[in-house]
């Protein structure tokens, strides 16, 4: 006779019994209430019953649209008692998000509280207080049975995809980790719960404790992004357990390290681990014990646990250590066998935490979750299948396992991160091509940039290179450009798979018998389009003999690198002298090669008062705009703190978000990222976030892809319409930034984004608008014009003559801040902020090393001479006085109406460029050694490899005269400063910025030329990447 075993309990049974012999225990409680485990458990029956009684016959998943509190928690124990799945809902995205993804889960109810009752109107709702539900009664009521192979939640993840995949989570997981011997949370501690109920990291916070007999302790979100907050926190409410995602951690250790020395247990994970911060937490007082958690939600919260020692910190090198019992992974290599001991593979999950699947997502469900009978399992718990993580792991033979990285097919190219399949996918959309391949072509010569290069199998004979990349643009505007390359049939590996390697040498064969026959065919020719056409087969190295003469220079991968070498390659074979400015402005072979020729015949391609009349008639857009007539909101009222913002990645933009989220005022900050979804922009902001060395927990940060340049943002209807609503001020930094574009490529970006800007600003209710400019909007008009003083409130319109001698980028912010103060004139509520020469943090050091100033001081220091420039004053100002002064000037509707130069308020502290390199001579070893500009500016040319060597056109071409663009900001006219000085007269700690000094020391790791973080070697900022230009 066979014996069947005895069932498991499942969560309601296992948390009954809890409640039983934890009777009046504090099971949770916030700032004003406690909640006991006999309350609780009562409590949870009455709502499980009310829950039945709805509805009897419904088994489906149940939102929660409560965020982190008492009610919520108690919701979900009172559908884990009625036997129903808990979908926990993020309460800060549109319900049209949330109306997709509880129709997917076949959802029919929801549980609210009464702040969001009035949303999901398509919902049976259920609302719930703590306070208002009976601890009474229904003693007949029958919780649960279900086992713990029962799915307790549904809980999204985007991944790495951006689309939310509903992963159905077992009980059986968060039993599991409740009771490892690793003990994480033990009877009677006081847990905090500070984690977002969306996240799979809360249920250690909520069902953890509660199965362990421990005390919840809410922690208000205010006080979780507040690090000194925090830190009393933990002391006052005598926390012993704490979870914090590693972004956090960071942030709370760099400004409290010794927050965390009366806890037991410190956990953390989410991300790769930050060395630095455990080694300030172990200089300053460590916990009991700091643990490093890995883990994703597919497989229950935690799968790898490791305690971490000091020397592991100090070594730089912090494992995510091994799997909790009941739980086996596996590093395997792409035949998903596993690797040897210290060989790197894919992580593979397996046992009792592993998920179900993705509701709704079969084939997402059947590519992750793999049924792999050869792999070596010892368990007979948990599934059968394994879930592939596609994180890169090492384990070593004790089994402790590195993280390294994703498996992703991902590479980076000009400071940009592309995911090679979705470029492919996107060129199968097209229906032109049957297959396709992208490689990423990196050319030998210093020169020349990378590309992107797609070889496909076109559809059908007339398919043409042109044809598919109009159409892959018509879909995906917003990827990269790539060039097509039409092949029969693509080289295969053994296993099936393209061979990319292949690919690369095909490239590399036909580049060099192409640059041979091009060579050939132009010998004693010196016709003018027969030269270009070489010349510009060579920059671009395309493997082609002949060009067509509609080919584009921009269509076909031309970067501004490319356009800096071409340029001068063609100037010094015609003995010319033209701009690349005319190359972005006649872009295809053909315009390019007749302008070439009006050159060499004497024409004058030089701005006309044509362009002049452009920008005039331009910067006249929107004067009918009219704001709506109802007051704008204080956004720093404790009933607003939701901010809008452009520009966060860039380096001001990076530094107000980082700001902005650590304020315990701002309860919300959406950001507005140019990406292809969700998760790239997620990932921009945190490689910015990163980059600059700063933190931002993004729980509180609402990532939103889209861009100003597109009507209503670029948002769905619904998302503009909700952020509109949901603003409480808008703060634009923004800006497409060219070095040597002309206006004509900055206009949409920069002046049609303006205007979208503004309507944004007025959308649903009116908002102020907080518009950042630049000192270069007037141009070079000291020069020019002969103005001594410039005044704050004084209009860029009066100084359109300066503009023919600026960059594209100045003319589009000329033409931009009319379109502004049109709009001041009318009544919008307005602010505009005109930064100078952004340097460094003035605590910190930390500066965009790939600002113009940046690669001045850098490519000076490895030229070891600089220009002697005369008169030539520079408005260097700390980055964070720039943030801050903004936010003060921001906070006060007083403010509006107005513009705010931010300069060193005091004038004293504006030095010219000559004493800026006196300054940096005293403070490195080897002072250089001033030459005349010319001189200067001609070896500069020679350096191919110089970080200043892309901006080479606009510091040698001559645009008055005998000056190039920089050498016209002679005798520039001051720059007023009362307006900032009023403003700021109540923040002196704003107001007196500290010496130049100081700051150019703190700048100064960022400027060595040794410097382990390279320059981007491209003469363009981004779109919502601006900084100041004044050259």
């Amino acid at each position: 006779m066979t014996i069947s075993p005895e069932p498991q309990p499942g969560l309601a049974v296992l948390f009954a019994r809890q409640a039983s012999s934890s009777g009046p225990r504090s099971a949770i409680e916030d700032e004003t209430d406690v909640i006991t485990y006999t309350e609780l458990h009562s409590k949870a029956i009455s709502l499980a019953c009310q829950i039945r009684n709805l509805n009897p016959a419904d088994t489906s998943p149940v939102g929660i649209l409560i965020p982190r509190s008492l009610s919520h928690v108690l919701s979900q124990v009172a559908l884990v008692y009625a036997g129903r799945a808990c979908v926990p809902l993020n309460e800060k995205l549109p319900d049209s998000h949330l109306e997709r993804m509880l129709a997917n889960l076949g959802t029919t109810l929801v549980i609210t509280d009464a702040a969001h009752q009035h949303r999901l109107a398509s919902w049976q709702h259920l609302v719930v207080d703590h306070r208002d539900i009976s601890a009474d009664g229904h003693e007949e009521f029958e919780i649960s049975q279900v086992g713990p192979d029962n799915c307790s939640h549904v809980l999204h993840t985007s991944g790495t995809t951006g689309q939310p995949k509903a992963v159905e989570t077992v009980a059986q997981g968060i039993i599991n980790l409740s009771f490892d011997p690793i003990d994480l949370v033990k009877p009677g501690q006081r847990v905090g719960h500070g984690t977002s109920v969306i996240f799979d990291t809360s249920l250690v916070e909520i069902w953890v404790s509660l199965l362990r007999g421990a005390t919840i302790v809410v922690i208000p979100m205010a006080t979780v992004l507040d690090a000194a907050a925090l830190s009393v926190f933990i002391r006052t409410k005598r926390l012993d357990v704490l979870q914090l995602t590693t972004s956090l951690l960071s942030v709370t250790a760099f400004a409290c390290p010794g927050a965390f020395l009366t806890l037991d247990t410190l956990l953390t994970g989410g991300e790769a681990i930050n060395c630095q911060s455990i080694n300030s937490i172990f200089d300053a007082g460590a916990p009991g014990r700091i643990i490093n958690g890995y883990g994703p939600t597919e497989a229950s919260v935690y799968t790898l646990m490791h305690e971490v020692s000091r020397e592991e910190a100090r070594n730089n090198q912090i494992p995510v250590g091994k799997p909790l019992g009941n739980v086996e992974v596996f590093v395997v290599g792409e035949d998903f066998l596993p690797v040897k001991p210290g060989d790197v593979g894919e992580l593979l999950i397996c046992g009792v935490g592993v998920a179900r699947g993705y509701i709704g997502e079969r084939m997402k469900t059947a590519k992750s979750f793999l049924h792999l009978p050869h792999l070596p399992q010892k368990l007979t718990q948990g599934p059968s299948r394994a879930y592939r993580t596609g994180d890169l792991m090492r384990a070593n033979d004790q089994g402790i396992h590195q993280y390294i990285g994703r498996i992703d097919n991902q590479v980076k190219i000009r400071g940009q991160r592309v995911e090679l399949e979705a470029l492919e996918a996107t060129l199968l959309q097209t229906n032109l091509v049957n297959a396709a391949v992208v490689i990423k072509i990196t050319p030998k010569e210093v020169d020349r940039a990378q590309f992107l290069l797609a070889y496909c199998i076109p559809a059908a004979p007339d398919v043409t290179p042109a044809a598919i990349l109009k159409s892959y643009l018509d879909i995906a505007p917003h990827l990269m450009v790539l060039r097509v390359k039409l092949i029969d049939s693509l080289p295969l590996m053994a296993t099936g798979k393209a061979d990319r390697k292949q690919l690369e040498k095909l490239h590399d064969e036909e580049l060099a018998q192409s640059r041979i026959k091009a060579a050939e065919s132009q010998v004693g020719s010196r016709d003018v389009a027969a030269e270009l056409e070489y010349i510009w087969i060579d920059v671009l190295g395309l493997p082609v003999e002949r060009l067509a003469p509609t080919d584009d220079f921009l269509e076909m991968g031309g970067s501004s690198l490319m356009a800096a070498t071409m340029i001068a390659r063609i100037n010094q074979t015609f003995d010319i002298g033209v701009r690349s400015q005319m190359l972005y402005e006649n872009t295809t072979l053909e315009k390019f090669t007749q302008m070439v020729t009006n050159v060499r015949n004497g024409s004058d391609q030089t701005e006309t008062l044509a362009a002049q009349e452009i920008w005039w008639n331009d910067s006249q857009l929107g004067r009918s705009l009219r704001p709506k007539e109802m007051p704008i909101p204080h956004w720093q009222d404790s009933s607003e703190g939701r901010v809008f913002v452009t520009g966060a990645t860039g380096f001001v933009g990076a530094l107000l978000l980082a700001t902005l989220a650590a304020r315990s005022n701002v309860k919300q900050v959406a950001c507005l990222v140019r990406a292809a979804d969700k998760n790239s922009a997620t990932r921009r902001i945190q490689e910015t976030l990163d980059k600059y060395q700063l933190r931002a927990d993004l729980e509180k940060v609402i990532v939103l892809p889209g861009s100003f340049a597109l009507p209503k943002l670029g948002l769905s209807e619904d998302d503009y319409d909700f952020y509109a609503e949901w603003s409480s001020v808008v703060f634009h930094l923004g800006a497409k930034v060219s070095y040597v574009a002309p206006y004509s490529s900055h206009r949409q970006d920069n002046v049609i984004g303006t205007m979208n800007m503004l309507d944004f600003a007025n959308h649903k209710r009116l908002k102020a608008l907080h518009y950042s400019s630049t000192i270069a909007a007037y141009g070079p008009t000291g020069y020019v014009t002969g103005a001594k003083l410039l005044p704050e409130d004084e209009r860029p319109a009066a100084h359109l003559a300066a503009l023919p001698y600026d960059t594209g980028y100045a003319q589009s912010q000329y033409v931009a801040e009319g379109i502004i103060w049109a709009a001041i004139d009318n009544g919008f509520p307005v602010a505009v902020y005109r930064p100078g020469f952004v340097l460094g943090h003035s605590k910190m050091g930390i500066c965009n090393g790939n600002d113009f100033a940046s690669r001045l001081f850098t490519s000076c220091m490895e030229m070891g001479t600089y220009p002697i420039l005369p008169d030539q004053r520079k408005e260097f100002v700390p980055v964070d006085f720039v943030v801050n002064a903004i936010l003060h000037i921001s906070s006060s509707h007083t403010n509006l109406g107005q513009a705010y130069n931010l300069v060193q308020p005091d004038l004293k502290n504006a030095i010219d460029i000559n004493t800026s390199f006196d300054l940096l001579n005293r403070m490195i070893p080897a002072p250089l050694r001033g030459i005349p500009y010319e001189e200067w500016v001609n070896s500069l040319s020679m350096r191919l490899n110089d970080p200043l060597h892309p901006l080479t056109p606009m510091l040698k071409e001559k645009v008055l005269a005998d000056k190039s663009r920089w050498e016209v900001y002679e005798n520039m006219a001051e720059y007023g400063r009362v307006n900032i000085r009023r403003a700021l007269q109540d923040a002196p700690h704003i107001l007196h910025p500290g010496s130049i000094q100081d700051l150019f020391l703190q700048s100064l790791s960022s400027w060595i030329p040794d410097r382990k973080e390279p320059i981007v070697k491209t003469a363009e900022i981004h779109v919502h990447e601006k900084e100041a230009i004044q050259v």
